[in-house]
């Protein structure tokens, strides 16, 4: 028979009318739980009253009659009939949380939570992927009764008031319900769950956590309706409300209770302090292929991760004050996609034009003299420490044409099913050796490849597995 591990736990001492407390992390294995009603009958017999927590994360106790408590010899009590467990007194200058957080190192747990977004509208909850969006209450259109969430609300009588809003002084939960959420479940660190309970500071592991997979279910709605041409209406970063992050965090476990997490995890931030975004969630094209196939894939191939990149670079892009950064992140993403290796110059634009124009003739021509254009001034930017206002140039339009180029490769990928790079390099050189395409590669009459391209050893290089 095998044994378990000893689960690591901690034990509080009783202090003046306080009961002494035995805690571990989450729930028993099933072999130490089986274990458990036999070392309080032995606790029990050497004279403590014991009692299990109802959740199964502990042990209440304290010590019969009126003899002196004596914290070294019940400790060593403890440690005998609670065998299954390695047992250390708290460490006060550690603190309860941050213990509890040691002892769960390397365990996961399943989480529900809901974050805010400010600057999001839309009418009607929907869903996208394995993601809920919920709209407001607002006493109109939507009433507390008809919420997902209504039970957050812990203003009397405001469930039986189909006027019902949060105004201004709502805090805590019920302050959730004024803005749209975003609700999702994610597997999160158990310390990193109990490390939240310590401090202020100390939520923000969890809150960042909770806050880029939100924000990452908002991107197939950002590549659907947003561009560089109205960044006023980006929605806000999810998990900020005013001047601080909140989310609220339900574990599926019973031993651990739901939190609501307030906290500043970032120094720096950006906000869009004018439209924000409307959604119609019967607008978007993109949006739920792009959720089921990247964003709530399980999937951990080669192609699938780089997708994952490359959408996430694309709505990053938004966030980046200054355009300059923003457009070489584009660029950065781009041949972080497509992968051109060691082509360099022409090889290069040929490579990624293969993938932005999907193959297609007329697209690949025009892609390709602009893709060049636009190259060159990354090369000024990178060389030569350029602005886009030095070169004269719109900076909007510039990362605009950079986030349409990663884009078109995004969905090329996405529609052609690539199963490995091996498959996508495939793609590109078969579409640039096609004979509606050979034509536009020939006129180029570039000094630094050959035609035709199969002759042509940067390219064969390139191929090679």
């Amino acid at each position: 028979m095998t044994t378990l591990p000893r689960t690591g736990a901690i034990m509080i001492h009783p202090h003046g009318d306080f009961m002494g407390n035995v805690l571990w992390p989450d729930a028993l294995p099933p072999e130490h739980l089986a274990a458990l009603p036999a070392a309080i009958a032995a606790l029990t017999a050497q004279g403590y009253f014991a009692s299990p927590f109802p959740e199964g994360d502990g042990i209440t106790f304290k010590r019969y009659g009126d003899a002196a408590y004596d914290p070294e010899l019940s400790l060593s009590d403890f440690r005998v009939a609670l065998s299954f467990l390695d047992l250390n007194p708290l460490d006060p200058a550690e603190g309860q949380s941050r213990a509890l957080a040691r002892l769960a190192t390397d365990r996961k747990i399943t989480c529900t939570y809901l974050v805010p977004v400010e600057a999001l509208r839309f009418e009607a909850p929907f869903s996208l992927g394995e993601t809920r969006f919920h709209a407001p209450v607002d006493g109109e259109d939507n009433s507390l009764s008809t919420h997902a969430w209504r039970e957050l609300c812990d203003v009397p009588g405001a469930d039986v008031d189909p006027n019902w809003a949060p105004g201004a002084g709502a805090s805590g939960t019920t302050e959730f319900l004024g803005h749209p959420l975003i609700e999702r479940k994610i597997e999160v660190p158990m310390s990193a769950f109990y490390k939240a309970g310590g401090s202020f500071d100390d939520q923000s592991t969890l809150l960042r956590l909770l806050m880029e997979d939100a924000d990452h279910a908002l991107d197939p709605i950002r590549f659907d309706l947003c561009h560089y041409r109205r960044l006023e209406y980006l929605p806000a970063k999810p998990g900020w409300i005013g001047e601080s992050a909140i989310a609220y965090i339900v574990p599926e476990s019973r031993a651990l209770k739901a939190r609501l997490l307030l906290g500043k995890p970032y120094v720096l931030r950006v906000s869009n302090n004018w439209l924000g975004l409307e959604v119609d969630s019967g607008g978007l094209s993109w949006a739920e292929p792009l959720a089921d196939m990247i964003v709530d894939s399980k999937a951990d191939d080669e192609i699938t991760l780089a997708l994952k990149a490359a959408l996430r670079a694309f709505n990053r892009a938004f966030y980046l004050v200054e355009l300059e950064a923003s457009f070489l992140h584009l660029v950065y993403a781009i041949d972080a996609l497509c992968e051109p290796d060691r082509l360099r110059g022409d090889r290069h634009r040929l490579w990624i034009s293969a993938f932005g124009s999907g193959g297609n003739e007329a697209r690949f021509a025009s892609l390709l003299a602009d893709f060049d254009g636009h190259y060159a001034v990354r090369n000024r930017i990178v060389h030569a420490g350029e602005t886009f206002a030095s070169m004269g140039l719109v900076g909007e339009e510039q990362c605009q044409f950079m986030q349409g180029l990663l884009a078109s490769c995004i969905l090329t990928f996405v529609r052609e099913g690539f199963s490995t790079r091996r498959d996508a390099a495939q793609f590109a050189f078969d579409a640039l050796v096609s004979p509606p395409i050979t034509p536009h590669v020939t006129a180029m009459a570039s000094k630094h490849f050959k035609m035709p391209l199969t002759t042509d050893k940067g390219f064969t290089e390139h191929m090679q597995p």
